[in-house]
């Protein structure tokens, strides 16, 4: 198997669709840095499964993504396929090439094919073992990695022998061997407890069974009594509703009697109801005339009242008037009087106001005069404080600022002399020695710490990858549980059902079955299949018989018919041969045979054949005129017809959907069945995945307690090579820093000496001028008196005349505003005594007016009272007439009530007895009904009652046996069915553990037969590779000793170390050797195990890079010497090893961030040069 070719799409650098083939046995990959060239290693390493992202040089697998460049878009998706040929592989015989092919999108989603067919990536991991191939197997060796194998703990470089050895199948299929063990001892153990439970459970049903067969005998000897309970009632009920209808013959005569007198005294109140009328009438006509002389009268005598009332009126009002003229003329008065009073005083009042306003303006005059003088002497005064403060600021800051001059020299002074000192206390020569011991101790750490996060990462990202599947899988298991659940509960319920409708649940006729050995046989139901639609119309014509049993011909039918039992029966011989008769007319569209609408085992012409089916009811009418005696036609309702008849699709049919649900019985059974070996398949790949799981979890959790103790070492070194590297900076920092401050203290000290003799002399200048300035104050502050105290003596005088003056204008105000009120009262008052003296004027006309008509209307008055006396005797004698027609109205009128009391009296009677009737006729009916649900006939029970029988015996019978079934409790009637299934169910997990134990036998036996194939494989291949690596070490070196050793005697888990000595040393460990000696040591290594094991091809990425001219020219003659049975694919950028590769392949990146291949055969370009 060698490596064709690779196709890049989408991945790292390689955004276009890019194919590099590999024609040759040594192909070179050259290119300048950053080209991407490494990125083909990393493409091969991650189609062949790598899961680690760190191991691919990103931060997440996405990152293997195109990102995009300055020109380019990022893509949704990478594409990565490997292709093989010249293929022998023992799983794919068939095949002589194969692909490999892993797509991924910007959601993390992996996706692998092989030979372009979906598949998992433990399939393309499988393809790989023993063929020493793989994401991080011997065959693949990158940039940094050379130094890193041979590096590598001994229990890392065990894998890569292992897989030298072939024996990493070994090991996967010995890890299966285990995760089988584990999962059939936790079978095992739950067949154990499935096993204690069926015990348990077999005992109780046997309790069950005789306690089911108790209570069955109980029901029937009720189900007895009830029926004959139901007879007897219905015998009562019918001597009540006799008894009842004669009831109802006799007050119906009586009702009929009264009836007719009722009629014949409504037609005499209708007559005098009539004169009734009449006479009210005229009643009412007398009443209205003696009413309006009533109301006549009463005006009269309310007029000659109101005239006197008025005039009386008239004169009260004219004296109140004269009163209220005589009060308003001396208000008047009053006013006036008092207007002419405040008018001179306020004439007064102004003069005086005029005074006060003339002297107050003089005052305010003599005031301003003073307060201009007073602000000259401000001005004057803030002058001379400004001229005089200068002088003292100047002097205190020059005082000052010679006390901080002197107490900043004395403070440098003594500054400067602990410098000194500080200066030749410092030192660094061991800092820097700690800091360079620290650094190299860091760099161990690293790399450690490295190697283990790679290995945290693998266990990481392979925990994340399980326990999202573990997720799905166990989603997707209780989903399917559910399901499994819900069929079975469903498939219970329509069994139960089912065996219901097809007559299973009959005691006595299973008891006959049993006997008879027909227990088993199946009905005819559970064997048809309707065309859909036609369900009911099926169902309505069989009815019972798909209830029949059906008997093959080894059922000898004449030895059963004597010892039929008492219950409803039907048999069916399926053996009889039966022939359709000849159908004699043309049906219509639309009808054929019924028959034909049905699939069964047997023949059915017996029951079909005269039937024919319609598709709807016109058409079924239409062709009820064509049939003959003994045909009929039915429509997918179930309405049946005949030539003379038709048969309702309603009422309580037992066998209402027998075949639907009997197809749905079919239906749930299989898709239950589908799903139980969904369940199991699904258990047992999910119990696998956590087993893996909880392997990687494991790892994971050492390789992170390794992570963090070496982060804590790396931490700690670190913080000391810090601490040590910033107190060392710290003091170098220091010691520049003291020579600095010394040399600028030195300086400051002879400035500030300088600074404190001019300061003296300015000082003493500030004080004499102070002197000076302290008599012209004294003056200016006898002058700020005298002014202060003649504005103080003006202002107060002003004071004085402001307020006299608010005063009289107060009190002017206030006068004005009496005066304006005054004169208002007076108009009010004017016009009020001429409204008065209109008034006045206006009585006296009235009373003038009044004369004297109560005379006229007194007369008036007597002619209304005589017509009143008479009108008033006619109305008394028709009220006497009227009296006497309402007394015989009422005497007719008690008549028919009475009459019609006791005709609702009776229909009311008639009404009850017929209600009663109804009731009784309702509750023989429902008694009848009851008979015919327990399929129980009401003659046969009551000729077979005793003469005796009383409804009260009957029910105290059936209430002892209620309670005789209330002690017995709930009884589990299928107790004897569940008994024998679960008995047989025990004895098949019997053979289940059997079996099981048996397996478990055999896989310790296989993993003990792997343990030895292991050990076996792997010292000889640690025994070969010594041999080959004994050859290539002193081929590489020219001379020199290597070898690998075990790190303890047990082979199934020792580590592997690897000793080298180049020629001339003797170190103890690998780890003193230089990095091209590691590396020249890595690649004999290498080669060893490829002498051994050869991996279809090799991949080098620039391990000659640490090679000097010589061992580059050594490693590539053994490249070129095992390039005949290895295929090499190198990456360099030396030119000794680009001169023997048989094609180049240049990685070129014209393009910012997108690289392209050119393709050399350099063969070819010899000839071409040579020609």
């Amino acid at each position: 198997m060698r490596l064709s070719k690779l196709r890049l799409a989408g991945f790292k650098s390689f955004v276009e669709p890019t194919v590099l083939s590999f024609p040759s046995n040594r192909v070179g990959v050259v290119g300048p840095n950053g080209c991407g060239k490494s990125n083909i290693i990393d493409a091969v390493r991650w189609v062949m499964g790598e899961i680690s992202a760190k191991n691919l040089r990103g931060g997440a697998m996405t990152d293997v993504i195109f990102n995009g460049s300055t020109a380019r878009s990022p893509v949704d998706t990478a594409l990565i396929e490997l292709v093989f040929e010249e293929v022998n592989l023992s799983q794919y015989p068939e095949h002589s090439e194969i692909a490999v092919k892993r797509e991924i999108s910007r959601e993390g989603q992996s996706t692998y094919f092989l030979n372009g067919v979906k598949c998992r990536r433990k399939d393309i991991t499988d393809l790989f073992l023993g063929t020493g191939l793989g994401p991080r197997s011997y065959a693949i060796i990158e940039q940094g990695m050379i130094s890193r194998f041979i590096e590598a703990k001994p229990e890392d470089l065990r894998i890569f022998l292992e897989e030298a050895a072939g024996i990493s199948k070994y090991k996967e299929r010995r890890k299966d061997t285990e995760q089988s063990m584990k999962q059939t001892r936790e079978n095992l153990g739950r067949l154990e407890e499935i096993r204690n439970e069926l015990a348990r459970q077999l005992e109780k049903l046997q309790k069950q069974a005789k306690e089911a067969e108790r209570y069955q005998k109980l029901k029937e000897e009720e189900h007895l009594l009830k029926a004959q309970l139901l007879a007897l009632r219905w015998s009562i009920l019918n001597s009540a509703v006799q008894q009842q209808q004669q009831l109802i013959d006799e007050n119906s005569l009586i009702l009929q009697q009264d009836l007719l007198a009722l009629q014949t005294l409504e037609t005499t109140y209708q007559q005098q109801r009539e004169d009734q009328v009449t006479a009210q009438a005229h009643l009412t006509e007398v009443q209205e005339r003696f009413y309006e002389l009533e109301n006549e009268i009463q005006r009269l005598e309310q007029v000659i009242e109101h005239t006197t009332e008025r005039k009386e009126q008239l004169q009260t009002d004219l004296a109140h008037l004269e009163e209220t003229i005589a009060e308003a003329r001396q208000q008047l008065e009053t006013d006036q009087q008092q207007v002419t009073e405040w008018v001179a005083t306020i004439q007064s009042l102004e003069l005086e106001l005029t005074t006060v306003q003339t002297t107050e303006q003089e005052t305010e005059q003599t005031l301003q005069e003073a307060e201009f003088r007073f602000q000259d002497w401000q001005e004057n005064w803030e002058l001379f404080n400004q001229q005089a403060t200068a002088p003292a600021q100047q002097a205190q800051v020059e005082r000052t600022r010679l006390e901080n001059v002197e107490q900043r020299l004395q403070h440098n002074q003594q500054r400067l002399l602990r410098l000194e000192e500080t200066q030749k206390g410092l030192r660094i020569d061991g800092l820097e020695q700690a800091v360079t011991h620290l650094s190299e101790q860091m760099v161990t750490v690293k790399t450690a710490l490295e190697s283990a996060e790679d290995l945290l990462n693998t266990h990481q990202e392979a925990v994340l990858t399980l326990r999202d599947t573990t997720q799905q899988w166990s989603a997707e298991l209780y989903e399917k549980r559910a399901q499994v659940n819900q069929l079975s509960g469903r498939l219970a319920s329509l069994e139960t059902l089912q065996e219901s409708a097809l007559g299973k649940n009959n005691t006595d006729l299973e008891k006959w079955l049993h006997h008879q050995g027909l227990r088993e046989v199946s009905r005819l139901g559970q064997f048809l299949t309707v065309e859909p639609g036609w369900e009911l119309a099926v169902e309505k014509v069989l009815g019972e018989i798909l209830q029949a049993l059906c008997l093959d011909d080894k059922t000898d039918l004449l030895t059963l018919l004597p010892h039929l039992p008492q219950n409803k029966l039907i048999l069916f011989e399926t053996h009889q041969p039966m022939t359709m008769p000849p159908v004699t007319v043309t049906p219509l569209d639309g009808i054929s045979l019924l028959i034909n609408k049905v699939k069964s085992p047997w023949s059915l012409a017996s029951f079909l054949s005269s039937i024919w089916a319609a598709e709807t009811l016109p058409l079924a009418y239409q062709w009820r005129n064509q049939l003959l005696a003994h045909e009929s036609v039915i429509t997918p309702q179930g309405l049946w017809l005949g030539i003379n008849w038709v048969r309702s699709p309603y009422g309580n049919d037992v066998s209402a959907g027998t075949i639907a649900r009997e197809q749905d019985i079919r239906q749930v059974a299989a898709q239950l069945n589908r799903l139980d070996k969904s369940v199991i398949t699904l258990s047992g790949e999910l119990e696998q995945q956590r087993l893996a799981l909880r392997q990687h979890e494991e790892s994971r959790v050492q390789a992170q307690q390794q992570v963090d103790t070496l982060r804590q070492q790396w931490a700690d070194l670190h913080s000391q090579q810090s601490g040590q590297k910033a107190r060392l900076e710290h003091l170098k920092t220091q010691i520049e820093q003291l020579t600095t401050e010394q040399a600028e203290l030195s300086e400051q000290i002879v400035q500030d000496q300088q600074i404190i003799i001019s300061t003296r002399k300015s000082l003493h200048q500030a004080l004499a001028t102070v002197e000076q300035l302290a008599t012209e104050r004294e003056q200016l502050a006898r002058q700020r008196d005298f002014h202060q105290e003649q504005v103080i003596q003006l202002r107060h005088a002003r004071q004085i005349y402001q307020d006299q003056r608010h005063q009289l204008e107060v009190r002017l105000e206030s006068l004005r505003t009496d005066e304006s009120r005054l004169q208002q009262s007076i108009r009010r008052i004017t016009h009020r005594l001429e409204q008065l003296n209109s008034q006045r004027f206006e009585l006296q006309d009235s009373l003038a007016q009044q004369s004297n008509p109560v005379d006229d209307f007194n007369s008036d008055l007597a002619d209304y009272q005589q017509q009143r006396d008479m009108t008033e005797e006619i109305l008394s004698q028709a009220k006497q007439a009227l009296t006497q027609l309402m007394t015989t109205l009422n005497d007719c009128e008690n008549q028919r009530r009475t009459l019609e009391t006791r005709t609702q009296e009776l229909r009311t009677t008639l009404e009850q007895i017929r209600m009663e009737y109804q009731t009784h006729q309702v509750r023989q009916q429902t008694v009848e009904e009851q008979l015919t649900a327990m399929e129980l006939s009401l003659q046969p029970l009551l000729a077979n009652l005793p003469e005796y029988a009383e409804e009260s015996q009957w029910q105290t019978q059936i209430e002892a046996i209620g309670r005789k079934l209330q002690r017995i409790g709930s009884v589990n009637l299928a107790a004897l069915e569940e008994y024998a299934e679960q008995a047989e169910r025990k004895q098949y997990l019997d053979r289940q553990v059997d079996d099981l134990n048996k397996s478990l036998d055999l896989l310790s036996e296989a993993i003990r037969t792997i343990d030895r194939e292991i050990r076996s494989r792997f010292k000889q291949t640690v025994e070969t590779i010594n041999t080959s690596l004994q050859h290539m070490f002193p081929r590489l070196f020219g001379g020199g000793y290597a070898r690998l050793e075990l790190t303890n005697d047990d082979v199934l888990t020792a580590g592997v170390t690897i000793i080298a000595r180049p020629p001339g040393k003797r170190n103890t460990t690998i780890h003193l050797l230089s990095g091209g000696e590691k590396a020249l040591t890595a690649i004999a290594l290498v080669f060893a195990i490829f002498e051994l094991n050869p991996a279809p091809f090799c991949m080098l990425d620039e391990v000659d890079a640490p090679l000097d001219d010589t061992n580059v020219g050594r490693f590539c003659a053994l490249v070129k010497a095992m390039s005949e049975r290895v295929q090499f694919i190198f990456i360099s950028h030396n030119k000794i090893t680009m001169e023997i590769a048989d094609q180049l392949i240049g990685i070129t990146m014209q393009e910012a961030g997108v690289s392209r291949p050119v393709t050399v055969d350099i063969n070819m370009a010899m000839n071409m040069i040579a020609a």
